[in-house]
């Protein structure tokens, strides 16, 4: 007897979903937004497509060859920007981390071995 074949996972919002919603509200516009991606313009209507395909509802009015956000898209930018913002702290403590002049230490001991201990165990940090 064969094992069952494995089911795919459905598919779910990615952060490249959110990445491109993220350049379109930046742009204003598909092109812009390609181009900030550095990738083609029909890829982030595809992709805008399919964001708006797993969220079941229009993020955005097309009218005249251009998008309009929604409502629904306003609020969503609103969180999209305080996440952004939260990874950007996330990225910037990753590079400080990195710098030695960001590193601190706190040492509580007696004061003999304050004197003893101490001095060579800082030395070899």
């Amino acid at each position: 007897m064969t094992p069952p074949a494995p089911q795919a996972l459905p598919e779910r919002i990615g952060h490249r979903h959110i990445e491109v919603f993220r350049a379109l509200m930046l742009t204003g516009s598909a092109t812009g937004a390609a181009q900030l991606l550095c990738t083609s313009q029909p890829t982030i209507s595809r992709e805008l497509a399919r964001l708006e395909q797993l969220l079941g509802y229009a993020l955005f009015e097309r009218a005249q060859g251009r998008l309009r956000p929604q409502a629904r898209a306003l609020r969503l930018w609103e969180e999209v920007q305080r996440s952004w913002q939260g990874l950007d702290r996330v990225v910037e403590h990753a590079m400080a981390l990195g710098q030695p002049h960001q590193s601190s230490l706190s040492v509580l001991c007696l004061p003999a071995l304050s004197h003893a201990l101490l001095p060579g165990a800082l030395a070899r940090l």
